[in-house]
């Protein structure tokens, strides 16, 4: 096998990659690899940014902390609202 074949991804293993590394470091081999095909791919580069895309949303929902409010101001709050 040719050292061109070796760095050459399916687009499933591309996205793969693409998923684990927002839970794992990824070696440098498979860092490259990834490049290369999302170089090449206008498929694999559109999920990649998709991915990163929905990926913020959803820290910036679940990681984000409730504003502290007082008890007076909770309640007008949720009296205001309904």
């Amino acid at each position: 096998m040719n050292i061109m074949n070796a760095m050459i991804l399916s687009c499933v293993k591309a996205t793969e990659l693409m998923e684990l590394r927002e839970v794992a470091p990824l070696s440098l081999v498979k860092k490259i690899q990834l490049q290369i095909h999302v170089a090449m791919c206008s498929g694999c580069k559109n999920y990649m940014k998709q991915t990163k895309l929905i990926n913020k949303l959803l820290n910036k929902t679940f990681n984000s902390t409730p504003p502290t409010l007082g008890t007076d101001e909770l309640e007008a709050t949720i009296i205001k609202k309904l």
